[in-house]
């Protein structure tokens, strides 16, 4: 669980990268570490832990003892050449509408892929405090995307490159996907 928009609960559901050595590295962004996966172990190890599958449930090791993961659906690493097609958008917040007050914050990010390899990516934040409303969005960049096992790599027209850590449902890509270990929900 994680204060949202308002300052409301919501739950942040984070993908968990399960290696076949019996490891489980919790924050997905380790993957890029600079120096690799043994200096991002050193510097970071409360990011890591062991796994284990037990009555078909993946379990991760804690300090309170094995804990079930709430999801625990597994995939693969998309294959080369996979397409996303629709708008996926993460938000975020604060505020402190929850408990009576009344402001709010919020940011989103959204990405637009198209099946051909298109893709635009946006966002914005917003705000509100009593009678005051304040709201800004970015300009959208396009380009073109390519998926490769872990990695999306876009390319934008202006020249600039992204790459991410993309998780998704090879079967149904079509509910959600992680970027950076970041959830963007599709939208309709």
């Amino acid at each position: 669980m994680t204060f949202g928009v308002g300052g409301f609960l919501s739950q942040d559901v984070r993908p968990v990268v399960l290696f076949r050595n019996g490891e489980a590295l919790k924050d997905v962004k380790g993957l890029t570490y600079a120096g690799g996966l043994a200096a991002h172990r050193s510097v970071k190890p409360k990011a890591w832990t062991q796994w284990r599958r037990s009555n078909g449930r993946v379990e991760l090791s804690t300090d309170k003892g094995w804990k079930k993961l709430p999801f625990s659906t597994t995939y693969q690493s998309l294959p080369n050449q996979f397409r996303l097609d629709g708008t996926y958008r993460s938000l975020s917040g604060t505020g402190n509408v929850a408990i009576g007050g009344s402001s709010s914050v919020a940011a989103w990010n959204t990405y637009t892929f198209s099946a051909d390899g298109r893709v635009v990516r946006g966002g914005g934040a917003g705000a509100s405090s009593g009678d005051v409303v304040t709201s800004s969005v970015a300009p959208n960049q396009r380009g073109r995307y390519q998926v490769e096992g872990l990695i999306l790599r876009i390319r934008y027209d202006d020249g600039s490159v992204e790459e991410r850590i993309v998780i998704a449902n090879p079967k149904d890509p079509k509910t959600a996907i992680w970027l950076d270990g970041n959830s963007y929900a599709r939208r309709k």
